[in-house]
This record gives C-alpha cells, structure tokens and sequence, in this order.
C-alpha cells in the first residue's frame, strides 16, 4: 500500500491518505513498502508546506517545487538516484564536496544534470541500463539498484575525477 498524495505549498493545503494500492512501477518493485499504521485515519489531513525542495540525485543540490506525489516510501523522485563507488558504497557531500555544484531538473520526461565545466546530461526517467538490480550500501543499509548506464557514469566520473556509478 503506498500514501498517494499531492502537497502543494501554501496554507490550506491537503494530504489525501489512501489505502488503495498504486499500479506497480518497474522502478519500485524491488522496494519492499511497509504497512500504514493502523490509526492513521483515511481521508484529508491539513497540512502547510513553506518550501519544498527534491533531491533527485542523492547530494546532489536539490531543487524546489511547487508540489509532490507522496509515496510510502516519500517523495516521488527524491533521492531516486545515488552516486556510487566501483565498490557500490554510495558517495555523498562529505568526500565529494562539488556534488552540491550538479543542478538538477525534471524536463519532457527527463532528469536534466548540469555541473560546471560539463555538457548536460539527460537521463530518461522510465529508463535503466540493467535489467537486473544490484545491491548498493547507502549507509547502513543495503539497497536494490539499478545501473543507470555509460553515459551518466562517465559524466559523473569526469566531473569528479574518478570512477563513479549512478544507480536508481
């Protein structure tokens, strides 16, 4: 079951609670999504959202947005991707300060990356490179992901100067 939702930012605005399940997405069957607690009640809740930001690429910088689909798991697209070493260790701001230089943006059904010194890069947002996921370590936990492909990892590898994946 996942919480579908649409929060716009603004007072007045709403969070739709429902336990009707969403059509499954290729992206997102590997995810096991746990259970809404038992007494969180169905229908609108009121909520107020000053600012909003996503961050499609984990330490990457985020962007703002107007409103977001609220899934189980958050919000949709935020942190979908993470950079990851040939060892499958995510990689963040810490060890790669000019991470938060890679702009992000959703455009024509595309994640469009900028960084300076670098081309653009587009990545296809129903796409991955490999069929079959693979376990990558963000943090403590072990996640399922999928290769993003050639293209994004040489990007990322020429922006930082070194071997870099970038898994979804």
């Amino acid at each position: 079951n996942l919480v579908q939702s649409s929060l716009e930012r603004g007072s007045g605005s709403w969070l739709r609670v429902s336990r009707r399940p969403l059509p499954p997405s290729p992206a997102m069957t590997d995810l096991a999504a746990s259970p809404l607690p038992a007494d969180l009640p169905e229908g609108d809740l009121p909520v107020s959202l000053r600012e909003l930001y996503l961050y499609p690429v984990k330490s990457c910088r985020g962007q703002k947005a107007d409103s977001a689909l609220v899934l189980e798991t958050g919000f949709e697209f935020d942190r979908f991707w993470v950079l990851v070493d040939p060892e499958g260790v995510h990689i963040t701001q810490r060890t790669e300060p000019r991470l938060v230089l890679v702009t992000t943006q959703f455009r024509h059904g595309q994640l469009v990356l900028r960084a300076p010194g670098m081309l653009t890069l587009h990545i296809e947002l129903d796409q991955v490179a490999a069929e079959t996921p693979t376990l990558v370590k963000v943090w403590s936990d072990e996640i399922s992901a999928y290769d993003m492909g050639l293209l994004a990892q040489q990007w990322f590898s020429d922006y930082l100067g070194r071997p870099e994946v970038v898994d979804r």
